[in-house]
């Protein structure tokens, strides 16, 4: 009996998809499809799910599919998506409470109603479980700075908090427990102007559209800041920025068949249109390798890369 016999949509809420080609949601237009797609219709359904799924089957959660590179011979085992009913934004005792499905850039613009500062989230693609498990932040801002406790449901269906204490969140990681899907967290924003947070908003919307290729297929910053591993006081040092130590090489606009480094930030890679992962890939490769030549600097990489070859 196959391993994903226990998929079954009479058994569960969300809806469910065979096959499914990831290229259609992911944001760099690349990768082959997944077994399973499935959007559980709620927490309970969630948990149903992956209590009856079988341990060796590979679950994995996938966001907005933002961050992802999946490769071109697709993903074994079951993408879970969570949607709109994990979109939640319950405000109680200067706290909020976000659901895991939430866009970032809806959350910073709907606290900003409120009074609660969490600009920085406006100009970061993808989910807030996305941001939560990499610990995503521009200009000086972590989301991981305002985490109280995050929530989710692990392999074996089980619904569990954790404290932020327990999750020693660093520039772009965390140690969440394995194979644990978040569903919410708990954050306490700065308190703030409505109008202040606006500008805030607003001045870092211009600056992303003059500097980053937002209209393009792609994933964002694809590599780490290289000081960011050694110290956030770092953080400001040029000389160690991903997108200056590939533009100091010589590959702004470097392309590979239909893959390019963008011309406008370098620590982007474009799908100019039918590229292929395995070309994302191997021209993230090349440049890594390239840096390392000239700089012995390694460049870790910030996109997830998953899936066959």
């Amino acid at each position: 009996m196959s391993k994903l016999a226990f998929v079954n949509q009479n058994k569960f809420l969300g809806s469910i998809n065979y096959s499914f080609p990831l290229s259609k949601i992911s944001w760099l237009k690349v990768g082959g499809p997944v077994d399973v797609l499935f959007r559980p219709k709620n927490l309970e359904d969630l948990s149903r799910f992956l209590f009856l799924a079988p341990h060796e089957v590979n679950i994995m959660p996938i966001g907005a599919c933002s961050n992802l590179l999946v490769r071109d011979g697709g993903l074994s085992g079951v993408a879970v998506k969570l949607g709109g009913n994990f979109a939640e934004i319950e405000l109680k005792d200067n706290q909020v409470k976000l659901g895991a499905g939430n866009f970032s850039s809806k959350v910073a613009v709907s606290l900003s109603q409120k009074g609660y500062d969490l600009s920085f989230l406006r100009t970061i693609p993808g989910t807030i479980g996305g941001a939560i498990a990499m610990n995503a932040g521009c200009y000086g801002n972590y989301i991981g700075d305002y985490v109280e406790s995050i929530e989710g449901v692990n392999k074996s269906g089980k619904i569990i908090q954790v404290s932020k204490e327990n999750l020693q969140f660093k520039y772009r990681s965390n140690i969440l427990p394995k194979d644990l899907i978040i569903t919410s967290v708990i954050v306490r924003p700065k308190i703030e102007k409505k109008s202040v947070i606006e500008k805030k908003m607003k001045e870092m919307l211009s600056k992303r559209e003059e500097t980053q290729p937002i209209k393009k297929a792609t994933c964002g910053s694809t590599f780490k800041n290289p000081d960011g591993k050694s110290s956030r006081l770092m953080e400001d040092s040029i000389n160690l920025k991903a997108w200056n130590l590939i533009d100091r090489a010589g590959l702004r606009g470097k392309k590979l068949g239909r893959a390019m480094v963008s011309d406008q930030h370098p620590n982007f890679l474009l799908n100019l249109g039918g590229a292929t992962a395995q070309e994302m890939e191997s021209l993230g490769e090349y440049i890594r390798k390239s840096v390392y030549k000239k700089y012995k600097v390694s460049l870790d990489w910030e996109v997830i890369r998953v899936g066959r070859k």
